[in-house]
């Protein structure tokens, strides 16, 4: 193996970006010809600049010092026509980070947008944003003129609200002077050749595994715990019975019980100390206990493996965590809004922007919250409500899962003694297997929920047909089918068995979606409305 290494040790220093983007400028920042092209997109870019705003770490730059030819270099919409140099700063690591910075804050249009780096604060609200077609509202400022402390006063200047909101006037010199001065560690090598250039390049960027976001979360916030998002979830499962809770889809959970913005993602490099504090877990795992207690009690839905969409979770995580000990009324209508939402599909919907939206609606009046909630949900009819003949396939799609809560809901019992399988029972046989092995197929190659059977063994179907009437209808079961069952007419036992499951699912889904019901909340609630109405008019 040929001998690769530096003749001088790396040096360790830190530039403020106020003069990165001065090399910038100069030509003094190049990239070598074996960077990898940018992957960045507009919401990464976002992210850094609010860790650079909040003062968290972004990570260390790597820096080849050494001899540049005249080029002409792109930084986002930027050009640089850049001369011969003695000492340009070739990026080995830290390319999108720059390009970021130098994109956004020496943007060459006036009042920029479209592009990734079109990146504006909001100064309202201290957030940055992404400026697309649309004329920026009048308290938004262009990152591009916050890097130069003269063009900034230029500008604040002519903005027409430097009168009338001198604490905005104020925000954004803050803002320039966050930006500027903030300083980014760097290795800058000197005297190394092109190919251990390659190397350094290579194990840098390729070395160790990605970490999961909820890895890094507990890596850069454990506290006393080690591990206690880890804990959490082994908490949860051990004493709620409602099945696994992913590390990730927990982490989804505190982010919105801390009222955080999803986009904003725990990394190695730009760790969200904020959001950090001690107390979040401890939060989410009680909010979770609430809503997995109250998707089993309330809207039946019993475990983890039978949710059709993992949306109504997060949400009702939120809803807990700020109203613990809800109204019995609420809650009645937070299941109308859990079935609603599952039947009509809106649940699918489960992006980070409209898990926000739904994060928003809900405040500390739980009253209007439920009822902002159940806005959201679109008009249901009956005949959307799914039927026996869908396919169970693997049992994982929503569908199939709406359809075999509803059977569960049948109190299915066994053929022998007559019993009836507990949830209880349920949900350990969903502990130990997919949904698939516990709903069991009564008729090789058919495939429709209405020859799906909930029994503890498989060995206990023959005894179906000569089990008591009890044990029929708690299986959706009659005469009709159970002949032909034995007869082994399978088509018409599948087409009995679906007009006795139908019927059942009509009355089981509208008595959770109470459609056609009044969805008021409660007396006190409608006469405290009318008596602040009165006292405001």
């Amino acid at each position: 193996m040929e001998k690769t290494r530096l003749e001088r040790r790396p040096e360790a220093r830190a530039f403020m970006v106020e003069t990165l983007l001065e090399h910038v400028k100069d030509g003094k920042i190049r990239v070598p010809d074996f960077q990898r092209p940018l992957k960045w997109r507009s919401a990464h870019v976002l992210d850094l600049f609010d860790s650079v705003y909040r003062g968290f770490p972004v990570g260390d730059l790597l820096l080849f010092k050494g001899p540049a030819e005249p080029s002409t270099i792109h930084f986002g919409p930027l050009r640089i026509g850049a001369p011969h140099m003695a000492d340009a700063y070739f990026v080995v690591d830290g390319q999108q980070r720059v390009t970021a910075l130098a994109g956004a804050m020496l943007h060459p249009d006036s009042s920029p947008r479209g592009d990734i780096h079109a990146i504006w604060f909001d100064l309202e609200v201290e957030r940055f944003e992404r400026l697309q077609v649309s004329e920026p509202p009048p308290h938004w400022i262009p990152v591009n003129v916050v890097g130069d402390s003269f063009v900034l006063l230029n500008w604040l200047n002519a903005w027409p609200f430097r009168s009338s909101r001198p604490d905005l006037v104020q925000r954004a010199i803050a803002l320039g002077k966050a930006l500027r001065e903030y300083q980014i560690p760097a290795y800058i090598v000197e005297g190394a050749e092109q190919d251990v250039l390659r190397l350094i390049f290579k194990r840098v960027n390729t070395s160790g595994v990605a970490m999961q976001e909820s890895e890094v979360f507990e890596a850069l916030f454990a506290g006393r715990e080690p591990r206690p998002i880890e804990s959490a979830c082994g908490r949860l499962q051990a004493e709620t019975g409602f099945g696994k809770i992913s590390h990730d889809w927990f982490l989804r959970c505190l982010k919105v019980v801390e009222g955080l913005d999803l986009r904003q993602t725990f990394t190695r490099r730009e760790g969200d100390a904020g959001s950090g504090h001690p107390e979040a877990v401890e939060h989410t795992e009680h909010a979770l206990r609430l809503a997995i207690g109250f998707l089993s009690e309330d809207a039946g839905i019993f475990h983890s493996q039978l949710l059709p969409y993992r949306l109504p979770l997060v949400v009702l995580a939120r809803f807990f965590h700020l109203h613990p000990r809800p109204n019995p009324r609420t809650r009645a209508l937070l299941v109308r809004w859990v079935w609603r939402g599952a039947l009509s599909r809106v649940h699918t919907l489960s992006s980070d922007a409209n898990v926000h939206h739904l994060q928003s609606q809900i405040d500390s009046n739980e009253f209007d919250s439920v009822e902002r909630l159940l806005s959201t949900v679109a008009p249901l009819s009956v005949e959307e409500f799914p039927s026996a003949a869908v396919s169970w396939s693997s049992g994982r799609n929503a569908e199939t899962r709406l359809c075999a809560i509803a059977l569960a809901h049948l109190g299915p019992r066994e053929p022998k003694a007559g019993e009836v399988l507990r949830f209880d029972q349920i949900r350990s046989l969903l502990d130990k297997k997919e949904a698939s092995r516990v709903f069991l197929p009564c008729i090789a190659g058919r495939e429709s929920l209405a020859c799906r059977f909930i029994l503890p063994d498989r060995k206990m179907f023959p005894l179906l047909v000569e089990a008591s009437e009890e044990v029929l209808h708690s299986h959706a079961l009659d005469d009709r089918a159970v002949n032909a069952l034995k007869g082994k007419n399978f088509e018409v036992f599948e087409r009995r068995r679906s007009e006795i499951l139908n019927d059942w699912f009509v009355r089981f889904f509208l008595a959770r979606t109470a459609l056609g019901e009044s969805d008021r909340p409660p007396v006190f609630e409608l006469v405290r409305r009318v008596d602040v109405r009165m006292a405001q008019s």
